[in-house]
C-alpha cells in the first residue's frame, strides 16, 4: 500500500505531466511590435526648491474649452491671464501672486524653450506671443512658480510658464466650430454680442519626418470696456437719456 503522502506525490506529478504536455503541443505565437513611450513628468528643472504645477492635453481637452493657447492656464493656482473677451491677445498679461498685471517683464512664457514673452516694453501691451501655440498642438503646459534667477533670467520673479507642444505619430484632422453670446445693458444701452470661432489642423508623419498645419479664425465683440462722457465743463450738457459714446 502507498503511503497518503506518496499518493499525494504521484497525483501532483501526473498532473504537471500533462500541463507540459498540453503547453508542448500549443502552437508559439509571436507578438507584433510592442511600442513603449515615456514622457517627463515636466519640461521644467525638478532639482530645485520651488512648487511646479501642470496640465496635460487630456486635462484641457475635458475641462477646458479652450479658444486659444492661454485659456490652457485658466484653472492653474496663482496665475491669471487679464483676457477682457474672448480671443484677446494683445492686453493678454499673464500675472501671478508674486506679480500683478502691470508688470508683463516679470514672468516668463516659453514655448518647447523659446521665449514667447515680450521684454521691449513692460505694461499691458507687451504680451507673450500667445497665437504661436494653438490649442490643438499643446501636449502639456508646466508652471515654474518663482522667482528662481539662479535658473532662469531675472525675469521670474512671477513665474516661469512652459509650453509643450507635440507633433503627430500618425494622420490626423481636427475641426472646431464655436460660437459665444452675451447680452449687455448698462447707461440705456442694451445688445447682444458674440464671438465666432473655426479651426482646422491636419498632420501626418512619415518616417523620422513630421509636419503639422493649422488654420485658426476668430471674431468676437466684446462689451464696452470704458464710456466716454461728454464733462460739464464743455458748456453742453447732454439731454437726459442720451447714450453714451462708447470706447
Amino acid at each position: 500500500m502507498h503511503t497518503p503522502c506518496k499518493t499525494i506525490a504521484t497525483a501532483l506529478f501526473a498532473t504537471l505531466s500533462s500541463c507540459a504536455c498540453a503547453l508542448a503541443d500549443t502552437p508559439a505565437q509571436l507578438m507584433g511590435t510592442v511600442t513603449i513611450v515615456g514622457s517627463r513628468p515636466t519640461s521644467l528643472p525638478t532639482q530645485i526648491p520651488t512648487t511646479i504645477e501642470g496640465i496635460s492635453a487630456e486635462q484641457i481637452e475635458q475641462t477646458i474649452n479652450a479658444s486659444d493657447s492661454e485659456d490652457a492656464l485658466k484653472y492653474l493656482p496663482s496665475l491669471m491671464v487679464r483676457k477682457r473677451f474672448i480671443g484677446d491677445y494683445n492686453h493678454a498679461v499673464l500675472s501671478t501672486r508674486a506679480s500683478g498685471t502691470g508688470n508683463s517683464a516679470r514672468s516668463m512664457v516659453y514655448a518647447d524653450g523659446i521665449l514667447l514673452s515680450n521684454y521691449l516694453g513692460n505694461g499691458a501691451g507687451f504680451t507673450p506671443r500667445w497665437g504661436l501655440v494653438t490649442p490643438e498642438e499643446i501636449d502639456r503646459v508646466d508652471v515654474l512658480y518663482g522667482p528662481f534667477s539662479a535658473t532662469y533670467a531675472g525675469n521670474s520673479v512671477g513665474a516661469v510658464v512652459d509650453y509643450v507642444t507635440r507633433m503627430p505619430s500618425t494622420f490626423e484632422v481636427h475641426a472646431k466650430l464655436a460660437y459665444a453670446s452675451q447680452k449687455f445693458a448698462l447707461y440705456s444701452s442694451s445688445e447682444r454680442d458674440a464671438g465666432k470661432q473655426a479651426s482646422f489642423s491636419v498632420g501626418n508623419r512619415s518616417g523620422k519626418f513630421a509636419w503639422w498645419f493649422n488654420l485658426n479664425r476668430l471674431d468676437s465683440t466684446g462689451q464696452p470696456m470704458v464710456f466716454a462722457n461728454r464733462l460739464v465743463s464743455d458748456s453742453s450738457t447732454p439731454a437726459a437719456g442720451t447714450r453714451p459714446t462708447r470706447a
